[in-house]
């Protein structure tokens, strides 16, 4: 039985195996300097990322030490010296999880095994074809495209409803207008109709006079007379 038997067998070997580990190593090294990424299926993806993030926790530490059991692990000079000189002081911030596993959404042609991507985790990641976090991958402009037709939309709303408080406070100036001329108006003929009574009350008492004036010297008048 297997019990507390670390690893898989990947129905190899253990030789086969330990060449295997060493040849998907010193690939992702390699793609260090290139894509960053390599594919292959997805149990071997599992098998051989601990061992590469291990590697790396390792190349943080420059020592002889490290050196020489990153050799007994990948046994390639070229691949030491770049795992050391570059991916090493690359990730000394970040602890841990230096790497990514993807499933790829095409199986292998043949076989129909399951891909996957095996990627580090930087800055300039280039991720396989299809994945929505690509740049420039159309699932990826959407969100930025919708969230700018959502702000245009608000502009425009926003522009509508102060014209719209415009025109309504336009036409209540307008509306107040009209009353007031109104008010004027009627004040105006208020003050005529009051001349024109006064005026007719002195009439009416001029003629009273003048009458009474008449009386006044005719009987003057008929006194000598008598």
């Amino acid at each position: 039985m297997r019990h507390r038997v670390a690893g898989k067998k990947l129905n190899r070997n253990s030789s086969h195996r330990k060449a295997l580990s060493r040849n998907l190593m010193r690939a992702m090294i390699i793609e260090w300097q290139g894509k960053g990424h390599i594919v292959t299926t997805r149990s071997k993806a599992k098998y051989i990322q601990p061992k590469i993030e291990k590697m790396i926790t390792l190349a943080k530490e420059k020592t002889v030490h490290n050196i020489r059991r990153a050799m007994a692990e990948i046994g390639d000079r070229d691949s030491v010296q770049v795992l050391f000189d570059e991916i090493g002081p690359y990730y000394q911030q970040r602890p841990g999880g230096y790497t990514r596993i993807l499933r790829l959404v095409k199986p292998r042609l043949g076989d129909a095994a399951i891909r996957a991507y095996l990627g580090f985790v930087r800055e300039d990641d280039e991720y396989p074809e299809g994945d929505r976090r690509a740049k420039g991958a159309p699932d990826a402009a959407a969100p930025a495209e919708s969230a700018q037709a959502v702000e245009e939309v608000t502009e425009e709303a926003s522009e509508s409803n102060e014209a719209a408080t415009d025109g309504e406070s336009a036409a209540e100036q307008a509306d107040s207008a009209p009353v007031e001329a109104s008010a004027e108006d009627s004040s105006e003929d208020q003050a005529d109709s009051a001349d024109s009574a006064g005026t007719g009350e002195t009439g009416e008492e001029a003629t009273d006079s003048a009458e009474e004036a008449d009386e006044a010297s005719d009987s003057e008048e008929e006194a000598p007379k008598s």
